[in-house]
């Protein structure tokens, strides 16, 4: 080899070594990035509702405008299979992600797990022994928190708190907003379980439909069974993933403390930020995450819960609880959907790119079919 072939190969080297480099992000995932050719293997999470819609009593014939206000109990989580193969929900499940993206936590520096595995706060998991519920090509899965008509159930609620209220005559036509509720009542899965409800909340729970299982239960004080790391509501400020059990529930209710000489499923995580209190994490091996998401409002963004997303997104900029009520229509109704890119849905492993800011795919419609929201 002459030495201009030798420069000129040398040359070639330090262009792959750099495009390797490029191709990694500095944790050293790969860096994904959809194309023509790239074609999507596993299931997806296809939209997350988490916002709610609007609703207000205008009581003007009593003298007061009552406060715009969010009902958020019409929350839904779609679950899509992009394969050309069945999918089964069966030993899957649902989980949010131990670390609020809104805050900036330092940590003992044996517990960031971060880059280590996906550490659970929470979870609630598909019922089945092993084929039960398929997921068909190209079907989707509806998953709500409570499988309900929303709008029925909330004029029905108000009906009977009328009865209270004797000098005031109910008058639905004083109500605003309520009209956009969803009706989930044909939705696949409930997330929460009759089980462990509230007796106020036993009535939203839909018989009809299946709900999700705890992972482990107990007994409490009061001799009743109880759920422990129990996934409850979609936060606006948390990590979301469809992940695959590593462990059957027998063995996570065996395994799952940490003892000496057995290092279980459950840690305990020391924060070294002021700020902030230690906490516990389920953790669950990288390989065994399905899908992931990033919620979280786009100016109180601090820190990524986990390395397998490089992004985050919401539909709004503020905490909920931040934004002006008169903002309340607008953000009404809104959902995080999957991008389509005119030939797949978009997985970039990237919820900033991945999602976009939609109308919600379950949105009522009215007789002329125009979305209510």
């Amino acid at each position: 080899m002459t030495k201009h072939s030798l420069s000129r190969y040398g040359l070639y080297l330090l262009l792959a070594l750099v495009a390797g480099l490029s191709s990694c992000t500095r944790n050293g995932m790969p860096k994904k990035q959809s194309n023509a050719r790239s074609r999507v293997d596993h299931l997806i999470i296809k939209e997350v509702f988490y916002i709610g819609h609007y609703w207000q009593r205008d009581s003007k014939k009593y003298g007061y405008l009552s406060p715009k206000q969010m009902y958020d109990d019409d929350q839904y989580i779609v679950i899509y299979n992009p394969t050309d193969e069945v999918k089964y929900l069966d030993g899957l499940a649902l989980c949010s992600n131990a670390i609020d993206p809104s805050t900036s936590l330092q940590f003992a520096p044996k517990d960031n797990f971060v880059n280590q595995y996906y550490g659970v706060g929470s979870m609630m998991c598909f019922p089945g022994t092993g084929k039960d519920h398929p997921i068909q090509p190209k079907q989707e899965v509806v998953i709500a928190k409570y499988a309900i008509d929303h709008k029925a159930n909330y004029v029905r609620e108000l009906e009977e708190a009328s009865k209270d209220e004797p000098d005031e005559p109910f008058d639905i036509k004083e109500y605003h907003g309520y009209e956009a509720f969803l009706d989930l009542s044909k939705a696949d899965f409930e997330w929460t379980n009759a089980a462990f409800l509230s007796s106020d909340a036993k009535g939203k729970n839909n018989p009809k439909v299946p709900d999700l299982e705890a992972i482990y239960t107990y007994t409490d004080s009061y001799g009743k069974l109880a759920p422990a790391y129990n996934f409850h509501d979609v936060s606006e400020r948390s990590g979301l993933a469809l992940i695959h059990l590593p462990w059957t529930k027998e063995d996570f209710a065996k395994n799952h403390k940490d003892s000496k000489g057995h290092r279980g499923y459950l840690h305990y995580i020391t924060v070294t930020s002021s700020s902030f209190a230690d906490f516990y994490v389920i953790e669950v091996p990288f390989s065994h995450v399905i899908d992931c998401i990033t919620i979280c409002p786009k100016r109180l963004y601090q820190m990524r819960p986990t390395k397998l997303d490089r992004g985050y997104n919401a539909v709004t900029e503020v905490a909920s609880r931040n934004t002006p009520k008169n903002e309340y229509p607008r953000i009404s109704g809104l959902a995080l959907s999957r991008r389509w890119d005119g030939r797949k849905f978009v997985d970039d492993d990237n919820t900033t790119s991945d999602f976009e800011i939609k109308v919600a795919s379950r949105s009522n419609k009215d007789s002329q079919g125009k979305i209510i929201r």
